[in-house]
């Protein structure tokens, strides 16, 4: 992957939002089938038991235990039993949305994944037991552990995936990807939103909207931490002095120094300091 890759794909989950509807543990009747549906949430079942059938889109899967199965919103599906083995299964409803788009409109994923290690299954198996548990606390505190258990769940399948793929088929996705790469190649340049926007073919104030929905940050608010972390790679490598770095990042000392600190928390001489430590 990319480094503006990476960065894009870094962005684009940290501004992800996901909500949990239900979550359970189920012994499936004889009767469980639905023929066809397009849900507008996303469902996860983790596979302990039984089997069954489970069709997404044209294909035909028939999970067995060990395995995690991820059934999209927004996607034509079904299932059913075939025989008096049927499933027991953790699973869970949940939404993933990125601005005003799903989730897995934009990230390529496979759908059913196979749990092998031991400990890795032992783990999966706690944060839904723990995600069914929080489910049914009416708390603050139960609402955090809910977001944080679906958040952690999210992460371990990506983990077990490996790399992950963005879908540039998405319009706003591959604009958004455009307009972050522009900038990786002229950090250094006194870009403008205007400049920016005319890259991607938007309109100035649509396009801070829109930039902003996808990456959390306003894109000079993006393009000042993209020159911070250039700026800690020279301080934390070289010997540069600052105002040359400053320079490199197409900024005054002053404004520079004064930047610095309030994303790091440091000064850029102190930072430098502290990271050869």
């Amino acid at each position: 992957m990319t480094e503006d890759n990476n960065r894009l794909w870094e962005e684009l989950m940290a501004s992800a939002r996901f909500q949990v509807g239900i979550a359970d543990y189920t012994k499936v009747s004889r009767s469980w089938q639905e023929s066809s549906v397009v849900p507008t949430f996303n469902r996860f079942y983790l596979i302990e038991e039984g089997e069954g059938s489970i069709r997404i889109e044209d294909k035909v899967f028939y999970p067995i235990p060990r395995q995690i199965v991820l059934m999209p919103a927004g996607v034509r599906q079904g299932y059913s039993t075939i025989s008096d083995n049927t499933f027991r299964k953790y699973w869970c409803h949940f939404t993933a949305t990125l601005g005003d788009l799903r989730l897995f409109d934009i990230m390529e994923t496979p759908y059913v994944l196979t749990i092998e290690d031991e400990d890795h299954w032992q783990h999966w198996l706690f944060l839904f037991r723990s995600l069914k548990q929080y489910m049914k606390r009416d708390t603050i505190a139960a609402g955090f552990r809910v977001n944080a258990l679906i958040m952690e769940i999210m992460a371990c399948f990506i983990e077990q995936i490996g790399e992950v793929k963005i879908n540039r088929s998405s319009a706003v996705v591959d604009k958004i990807h455009t307009a972050i790469t522009y900038m990786e190649q002229r950090f250094e340049e006194q870009l403008t939103i205007d400049e920016l926007a005319k890259l991607v073919h938007y309109h100035p104030n649509y396009f801070i909207q829109v930039f902003k929905q996808f990456t959390g940050r306003s894109p000079i608010q993006y393009l000042n931490v993209m020159r911070v972390d250039k700026a800690k790679q020279w301080l934390s490598t070289t010997d540069l002095p600052v105002s040359e770095i400053a320079d490199r990042v197409g900024m005054t000392l002053f404004y520079f120094s004064r930047l610095f600190k309030e994303h790091s928390g440091f000064t850029p001489s102190g930072y430098r300091q502290i990271s050869r430590k």
